[in-house]
């Protein structure tokens, strides 16, 4: 009888979260995977049924090289993505810890690395593109003042020579790391100021230099924070869209599209809105096994506390 009542009280508060929660994200998902056995303009009613033909055809994109639209090169450009999520992790990480040794100013860097957080993706863009002009963006004119004109790169090219070919996705790469750098620090900075003060003080009792109580402490007791992060570090390179978009122009480029840029191409550029609900499945399956592997990769015995 305590078991019904408490249920009675527990439903009206899960229910409308989870009415939200079929309504916009369980019912899209569902409809998206029926949308992408049909060829579909999006603009009418008319619907006619393919089968897996719109799978196919994207295997066949991914498959032949000397097809345009190569998925695997917009594929290749989210793992080059990921290669900067792994460095933003390392760098929240060492910020974190020296923060929570309450470094002189600790306060002011944690607000500081926090604040693009706060804005949106498209103020990012616009921020950053005008910092990287190369005729008047901030980096450009600072390296001309001090004399270093021949490091005034064109920042956001695409046909830049070797090796920093494509340089633009390393501009994106650097600008991912100043957006990401406060949220994931944020994350560790809580891991570790739960992690016991006792078990610090025994490790400095015992001679540990603070290197060492990084790795033998600190680390093994957030590991479970770290595997989190990492998730959130392959879904985040996967569903890169909006920075490359407003960056580049809104333009379909090969040299810079994410996958998600070529899936809005072929959505709203095409009208084509069943070839381009077939490419969110294979995405939301690539994310799904890239989330699995990685949190395979870091399995480790949990530590308790």
């Amino acid at each position: 009888m305590q078991k019904r009542e408490k249920w009675k009280l527990i439903i009206p508060f899960v229910l409308p979260a989870l009415i939200l929660f079929t309504v916009f994200t369980m019912y899209p998902a569902v409809r998206g995977l029926y949308i992408s056995l049909f060829k579909w303009t999006g603009l009418t009613q008319n619907m006619t049924f393919i089968g897996l033909n719109n799978f196919s055809k994207l295997w066949r994109e991914l498959t032949d090289p000397a097809d345009f639209y190569n998925i695997r090169l917009y594929l290749s450009h989210n793992a080059f993505i990921f290669v900067f999520s792994l460095v933003t992790i390392i760098l929240a990480l060492v910020v974190a810890t020296v923060i929570n040794n309450k470094v002189f100013g600790h306060k002011a860097f944690r607000v500081t690395y926090f604040f693009p957080n706060v804005l949106s993706v498209a103020a990012i863009a616009v921020l950053w593109s005008m910092i990287l002009n190369p005729s008047f963006g901030l980096i450009n004119g600072i390296l001309r003042s001090i004399g270093l004109e021949q490091l005034a790169l064109p920042w956001l090219s695409l046909q830049y020579e070797m090796p920093l070919f494509k340089l633009g996705l390393y501009s994106v790469g650097f600008i991912g790391i100043w957006g990401g750098l406060g949220w994931y620090m944020i994350l560790f900075l809580a891991a570790i100021q739960n992690v016991p003060q006792e078990l610090i003080e025994s490790a400095m009792l015992d001679g540990a230099n603070r290197v060492r109580m990084f790795w033998s402490v600190t680390i093994p007791l957030i590991w479970e924070t770290i595997r989190t992060v990492l998730i959130f570090a392959v879904i985040g390179a996967l569903n890169q869209f909006a920075l490359v978009y407003i960056l580049f122009e809104q333009t379909p480029n090969k040299h810079s599209d994410m996958i998600m840029n070529y899936y809005y191409f072929q959505a709203f550029a095409q009208r084509n809105w069943g070839y381009a609900a077939a490419i969110v499945v294979i995405i939301f399956i690539v994310t799904l096994i890239g989330s699995l592997v990685s949190y395979r990769v870091s399995a480790r015995e949990t530590v308790q506390y």
